[in-house]
């Protein structure tokens, strides 16, 4: 499936989302234990994947990632201010990995729709 997906985006059949690259890159900050960039880049992907898939997400998914903003933009604030609690850490890692389901369920069933530009 990733291959169809690399050659449906460089074929032009499906538009690249600036929230799929933000959701990749705060992964690659938390594999990196870089906590205090993931915090931070985790707030703009989140924001930016509920504008992207507005009326695409399901319900119950879209209300998970809205009841993320909080947690999410608590720890991107404490972020700006030095290390993040362990607490702070596996709100933003379970916020990442919420996102990377809603971007899966897009790609493989569909669900999901951009918001058009």
């Amino acid at each position: 499936a990733p291959e169809e997906r690399f050659a449906a985006l460089l074929g032009g059949r499906e538009p690249l989302l600036i929230c799929e690259e933000l959701v990749l890159r705060a992964r690659a900050d938390l594999r990196a234990r870089r906590a205090r960039e993931a915090a931070l880049q985790t707030r703009v992907a989140l924001e930016s994947l509920l504008a992207e898939l507005e009326r695409g997400l399901p319900p119950d998914r879209r209300r998970a990632l809205v009841a993320d903003r909080a947690a999410v933009g608590d720890a991107a604030n404490a972020a700006l201010l030095g290390e993040l609690e362990e607490e702070a850490i596996a709100a933003v890692e379970a916020s990442v990995g919420r996102m990377e389901g809603a971007l899966r369920g897009r790609r493989i069933e569909g669900t999901c729709s951009p918001v058009p530009g």
